[in-house]
């Protein structure tokens, strides 16, 4: 584990430890999360982020309430930028929590403020392991790509 990584509680499923990964929609993303963990262990500065986008991130995600109540808070969440490019090839971008959402969730329970490190757009692609934009994946079922 990386420093500041909460340690497993054991008997929680959620902390089974080994090699960790973030999905997201619908499995067509896929980052590198241990990776990313490297990579903000250069001395940056978590951003506290702000308690709309918290609770958007938190409701898009399955939460586990016993895993919520013993993890610690005060540890950073790891956001990563995404784009995405439509048929017409509007490029969208965008930013998502990849690592967090049961701190993320306490901290709402809690009322206190969640800080995040972010990743720059270059981290963020060299950590994204899978998207259908890339070489060889199938493209979105609404015609589009992520890139």
């Amino acid at each position: 584990m990386t420093e500041g990584t909460p340690h497993p509680t054991p008997g929680c499923r959620r902390c089974r430890g080994g090699k960790e990964f973030f999905r997201y929609w619908d499995n067509c993303y896929e980052f590198d999360v241990d990776r990313a963990r490297e990579l903000v262990q250069d001395g940056r500065d978590p951003v506290e982020v702000e308690e709309e986008s918290v609770q958007a991130s938190v409701d898009e995600c399955r939460i586990d309430e016993a895993h919520v109540s013993h993890v610690d808070p005060s540890f950073p969440g790891l956001i990563a930028h995404i784009r995405y490019q439509d048929a017409d090839g509007v490029v969208y971008k965008g930013h998502v929590l990849i690592d967090g959402h049961h701190r993320a969730a306490r901290c709402l329970r809690e009322r206190r403020p969640f800080a995040a490190y972010l990743l720059t757009e270059e981290e963020s692609l060299a950590i994204l392991l899978r998207s259908p934009g890339a070489p060889g994946l199938v493209p979105s079922a609404t015609g589009g790509s992520l890139v």
